[in-house]
């Protein structure tokens, strides 16, 4: 089998991972632990570690990720529209180029990500993000803002899927949505401080120095992330076969637990089964629309201040009020990780949060002809928060799906993440048109539509999968390795994933 040649400045470490592989293929024993409870309390131990350094650590990092990409509005309430002259097609063309580089950069940027240490990668990417909304403040018109707004998003771009693929080559099923879940709980939970950090920057600091709040805002909130970056130099994971402070017994029950569920730990290189993976099957497309359909469903939350607001309530009152919903929607979507962990396979959980938000958008439609009373609106929108809560459970499947092969499933994360936050952008303009506030009511009937079309794209994929339809398979990076035994060993991740 072809693969692309081995490098041999990061191939050295990974074979650790591949010969512990060979070793312990075929023994029902871990190589060095015989005791059953002596293996449990290492398990212990490694999760805790883990959940400690990587968990702990990605939490924060995107809670700044939050801050940093979403703090335009903000600025744009702090003066920054009269101190750099902009005009509205000028702001609005600000917030959309950061998408620019996002989207683009995160495919080769989660393929780069399995060839060099994420110990390195991903807080250098987080300084150098930090580094850059601090230089926004700086710029002295909408050209200079134009330029850096590009910049965080190509800065940005590998944060949200190295992550995600580095909690997949670590966590198993049974802990895996969970945590997947306390970290984009970090976005929803900077949402919630977001505005409340803007308002205390411009009652204390707008003015100080010389300098007006909406520069304070990008230099704090910049810092903010260069501060989280550089404990990420100490203490995140690279790979279980090369993370220097997983050794010994540890390392050999972080390898044994993965391969047990069919994952695979060792990279193989980028080859023509990584792309028979990806676009031999209509699976990653499937996952696309339905991650896209996911952020259509996000509408009403993110339009609440407006509906708020035209419905003639001070524009303070609709930003404080979305401090407790997203504080809410961030223990909604922990809960739903812990239990697709506990309850069943993950495609039910999915389904059923899209049947849940599709019930209260359909009581926002039809009662009063969408003319709601204030409880009730407060109501539908609290109860339409899981919603969020799919974002990491569909990744987390997407994580499970694809760990037969490492480069795939790097791949397949960015390419739904990237994608499918794609087209929501450009869908959204023109369902949630800002004058339809606050009826909104073409919008809400489009996300209608699109959850019981997502409903039934997750039933009909499940079924395929547990029929072997068109499973991955994995890669093999030895060179040697017998090619009939690669066509005879089926995926075993689909085995694992779908037996329950």
């Amino acid at each position: 089998m072809s693969s692309v040649p081995h490098d041999k400045r990061e191939i050295q470490d990974q074979d650790l991972d591949h010969d512990f592989t060979n070793e312990y293929a075929g023994s029902p024993e871990p190589v060095t632990v015989e005791d059953a409870e002596n293996e449990r309390a290492i398990e212990k131990k490694l999760v805790r570690m883990l959940d400690l350094r990587l968990l702990i650590w990605s939490f924060f990092g995107y809670f700044a990720n939050g801050l940093d990409r979403n703090n335009m509005p903000n600025a744009y309430t702090s003066g920054m529209p009269q101190d750099l002259n902009l005009q509205k097609d000028e702001y609005n063309w600000a917030v959309t180029l950061f998408f620019i580089g996002y989207v683009i950069l995160q495919i080769p940027c989660n393929a780069i990500i399995t060839r060099v240490k994420p110990s390195i990668m991903l807080p250098g990417i987080m300084f150098l993000w930090g580094a850059v909304v601090c230089f926004m403040a700086l710029v002295k018109d909408y050209r200079g803002l134009y330029a850096l707004r590009v910049c965080l998003g190509i800065s940005e771009a590998a944060f949200y899927p190295g992550i995600v693929y580095l909690l997949g080559s670590w966590y198993t099923k049974e802990e895996l949505g969970t945590r997947t879940a306390v970290f984009v709980a970090g976005s929803q939970i900077s949402g919630a401080f977001s505005g409340l950090i803007s308002g205390a920057i411009s009652q204390t600091l707008d003015g100080h120095n010389g300098m007006r709040g909406w520069k304070w805002l990008f230099i704090i909130e910049g810092l903010i992330a260069v501060f989280i970056s550089i404990f990420g130099f100490f203490i995140l994971p690279d790979l279980p076969g090369n993370t220097k402070f997983v050794d010994g017994e540890l390392r050999e029950v972080a390898l044994k637990r993965l391969h047990r569920q069919g994952k695979k730990t060792a990279v193989s290189g980028l080859n023509w089964v990584t792309f028979r993976n990806l676009l031999g099957s209509p699976y990653i497309l499937i996952y696309i629309i339905i991650f896209s359909i996911m952020q259509m469903g996000m509408g009403i939350l993110q339009q609440f201040p407006i509906i708020l607001n035209k419905m003639g309530y001070e524009t303070s009152f609709a930003n404080y009020m979305q401090a407790p919903l997203w504080l809410f929607a961030g223990v909604v979507i922990i809960c739903q990780g812990f239990l697709s962990d506990h309850k069943g396979p993950r495609v039910w959980h999915i389904v059923a949060g899209g049947l849940w938000t599709l019930i209260w958008y359909i009581v926002l439609v039809a009662v009063n002809g969408g003319h709601l009373p204030v409880p009730l609106l407060f109501v539908c929108v609290y109860m339409v928060t899981p919603v969020l809560g799919i974002s990491p459970i569909m990744m987390t499947w997407v994580n499970e799906f694809y760990a037969s092969d490492m480069e795939t499933r790097a791949l397949a994360i960015a390419m739904v993440n990237s994608i499918g936050n794609l087209a929501p952008n450009f869908a959204n303009v023109k369902a949630w048109y800002v004058m339809d506030a606050p009826e909104f009511r073409t919008g809400k009937i489009v996300t209608m539509i699109l959850l019981v079309v997502m409903v039934i794209l997750c039933v009909t994929m499940y079924a395929m999968q547990r029929m072997g339809v068109l499973l991955p398979k994995p890669a093999h990076k030895i060179e040697n390795e017998n090619l009939e035994d690669e066509k005879a060993d089926p995926s075993l991740v689909s085995r694992e994933v779908f037996k329950n």
